[in-house]
């Protein structure tokens, strides 16, 4: 499910600068998918950063990871997509999209069945 929802995520990215840019119709359009998969990683997330920790450290491992991953890698997100969009347009902001949508599936790809 959760190689699927990348995979959403990537094609999403596409659509994304028209969606942006098509008046409120399009963002509301916008904001009922890009909600829904946030929704769809995020109800699988818990599951997948828990499974590589032992059982005796499995809630602090996660949490640990969880935290640092927002810290490091979701709080950057909206300041790179802002200057991407102010500097490059919003055509770039959707490859930049693809692009964490493509490292995400490779790095789901590359990790233990057992680990995700």
């Amino acid at each position: 499910m959760l190689i699927l929802t990348t995979v959403l995520i990537g094609i999403f990215s596409f659509f994304l600068p028209g969606l942006m840019t098509g008046g409120e119709g399009s963002i509301v359009v916008f904001a009922i998918v890009a909600m829904a998969l946030m929704g769809m990683t995020y109800g699988l997330i818990g599951t997948a950063l828990a499974a590589p920790f032992p059982t005796a450290v499995r809630y602090t491992g996660s949490s640990i990871t969880f935290n640092l991953a927002g810290i490091f890698g979701a709080s950057l997100a909206p300041y790179i997509a802002t200057w991407l969009q102010a500097n490059h347009g919003m055509q770039y902001v959707g490859y930049y999209l693809g692009l964490s949508a493509v490292i995400t599936l490779i790095c789901i790809l590359a990790s233990g069945r057992d680990e995700v």
